[in-house]
């Protein structure tokens, strides 16, 4: 079953242009037009509202979204039961996951589950951990594999483990910003104003947590480097760039030429939740099923 129409109709929606929305479907604005056309007439409402610029849905056109969002998520429904028909013979799982998650989960995880169960269909979106939550609300992927906090409503998820965020530091960090705590040696927020920092895009989940800190202390941290990789951040950090936040087990999985050092934020230190999340009331699938054991089991190892 095909839904073109509510396809166009969201790119439209997005990009708030007819010529705008075609490129990004790769068809011709007036192939885009008179397709819009024909399906107003088909449904006898206006979806558009064609007189203003950038161009707006009508409130037809929002309950045209709602009600072809709720088909879709019938049809996928039904399809991923006639799959789980199949004993696990068959199947597919879309997998929403974060650059950080590809780098260090991923790799223990889908070798065990692809020798369990070979036949199942996988494909792997790499995405920031708000677009992700985009994409399990639209039913565009099955499950994610990120940290919190989530922010949408619509989403529910299992925790499955939490581990350390670090501040790695360049080999030049003044020692004397370094302190001696009762679980290790710490840094201070409130220390770090004039250290120059490795920091991912915005609108990734570590580089929110980071920024949280820095206003919590009322720090304005100096932006040296932007990345949207935690590899790179690490990287960078190694040749004396900046400081970076980055999570435990990322520091197992990065080659450097020499050991980094690491130290907790603050007394207490910090730490994330990695947790596997799915969209709020949806079909929950053999494979699903099957994936988020394996996660688990794979984690308690």
């Amino acid at each position: 079953m095909e839904f073109k129409s509510y396809e166009y109709v969201q790119a439209i929606k997005e990009e708030r242009s007819f010529s705008k929305a075609a490129k990004k479907l790769f068809i011709s604005q007036p192939s885009l037009s008179q397709y819009i056309s024909r399906l107003e007439e088909q449904v006898g409402v206006t979806l558009f509202d064609r007189s203003t610029s950038p161009v707006n849905l009508t409130y037809e056109g929002e309950l045209y979204l709602e009600a072809m969002a709720q088909i879709m998520e019938i049809q996928k429904s039904m399809q991923k039961k006639f799959d789980d028909i199949s004993d696990m013979k068959i199947g597919r799982l879309n997998i929403g996951l974060t650059p950080s998650k590809a780098d260090t989960v991923l790799p223990m995880v889908l070798p065990e589950f692809r020798k369990q169960y070979p036949n199942i269909e996988l494909t792997l979106t790499e995405a920031p951990s708000s677009r992700l939550e985009t994409m399990l609300e639209r039913g565009e992927v099955d499950i994610c594999l990120m940290n919190l906090p989530i922010k949408s409503r619509n989403i529910e998820y299992e925790e499955i483990t939490k581990e350390n965020i670090l501040l790695c530091v360049p080999p030049n960090f003044p020692e004397n910003l370094v302190h001696d705590g009762k679980n290790g040696k710490y840094v201070k927020i409130s220390e770090l104003v004039d250290q120059p920092f490795v920091f991912l895009h915005p609108d990734q989940r570590i580089r929110q947590i980071g920024d949280s800190l820095f206003q919590a202390d009322e720090v304005k941290p100096k932006v040296a480097i932007e990345t949207g990789s935690i590899q790179t951040s690490l990287l960078l950090t190694d040749a004396g760039l900046g400081c970076s936040f980055v999570p435990e087990t990322t520091l197992k999985y990065v080659n450097l030429s020499n050991e980094p050092k690491c130290y907790k934020i603050d007394e207490n230190g910090l730490d994330w939740t990695l947790v596997i999340a799915y969209k709020e009331g949806s079909y929950r699938t053999k494979a699903v099923q099957a994936f988020t054991q394996t996660l688990k089991s794979i984690i308690e190892k």
